[in-house]
């Protein structure tokens, strides 16, 4: 079973005490999280891996049905993850701020989770 070590809220590792390692459900929960907030080329060990957050979706007037199937191409292409069986974007212009609500199955059962890019 794959597994990795827990990511607290603000997704860094925990150390020390707390370190925990996650596991099914919670680790393809946590897998489709890190891959979402991923910024394209962000990642120097492998410049394909991420959204283009910068060129394609937080500019100006982005094109939401472009926006959303990149979205849908990440979730669906994380490990684990069998089908996306509904997305919502939500963009809050004045704060710059796309909130992505989705449900997905998964080869441990459905899960619900939301991703909030941008802000301050």
């Amino acid at each position: 079973m794959a597994h990795n070590l827990k990511l607290n809220s603000d997704n860094d590792i925990i150390i020390g005490r707390g370190t925990t390692r996650v596991a099914g459900l919670e680790y393809t929960i946590q897998l489709v999280k890190n891959k979402l907030l991923t910024v394209l080329g962000e990642w120097k060990a492998n410049q394909t891996l991420g959204l283009p957050w910068f060129s394609d979706i937080m500019v100006k007037a982005p094109d939401l049905s472009l926006v959303e199937g990149l979205i849908l191409s990440c979730i669906k292409n994380t490990p684990h993850v069998l089908d996306v069986l509904s997305i919502n974007l939500a963009l809050d212009k004045n704060n710059r701020v796309l909130n992505v609500t989705f449900e997905a199955l998964s080869d441990w059962g459905l899960f619900e989770s939301n991703v909030a890019f941008g802000g301050s």
